[in-house]
């Protein structure tokens, strides 16, 4: 079984919000995300499918952790630490080319750089993209968002 390295943010506004795109293919509400492109980290990844996807400048938000690099900077740096990773089971998908593969998928919250910014919707990635509430999210149908996503996102906007 082939794998591939993604990483998934949730945007979080001010509003205890989380912005979400109808998927075109998969047919639900998701958060942007992607595969991790080669020399990228998981972080930049999910940076740049934020912007790709919704025009958003973010700013990941890693898990608080101590700077093992803070002495010796020319060493390297931390990364921003997931809110937690998943191996996710990719069904084949024929109109791709694509068989069943899974997914490592590094999940992080983002904020928007800046809250003025409108985001902008690319068509040939999803069909709508709105804003849900912790309440949105709690009435939305099983066959409209995976469990795994609802789960996460009940539980992000649950300690903002």
């Amino acid at each position: 079984m082939h794998r591939h390295f993604t990483a998934t943010a949730f945007i979080v506004d001010s509003k205890r919000r989380t912005l979400l795109l109808w998927h075109k293919r998969l047919k639900r509400w998701m958060p942007p995300g992607g595969h991790v492109d080669e020399n990228e980290t998981p972080e930049d990844a999910a940076q740049r499918e934020c912007k790709e996807e919704t025009g958003l400048d973010v700013e990941i938000q890693g898990q608080p952790h101590p700077d093992l690099f803070a002495a010796c900077p020319e060493e390297g740096r931390m990364l921003a630490t997931p809110i937690a990773m998943l191996l996710e089971h990719i069904p084949a998908s024929p109109e791709r080319n694509e068989p069943a593969h899974q997914h490592m998928d590094f999940l992080f919250i983002a904020r928007m750089k800046d809250e003025t910014q409108t985001p902008s919707l690319r068509k040939e990635e999803a069909l709508e993209m709105r804003w849900f509430t912790r309440e949105d999210i709690k009435r939305l149908p099983e066959d409209e968002i995976f469990g795994n996503v609802k789960a996460y996102i009940l539980l992000i906007l649950k300690e903002e």
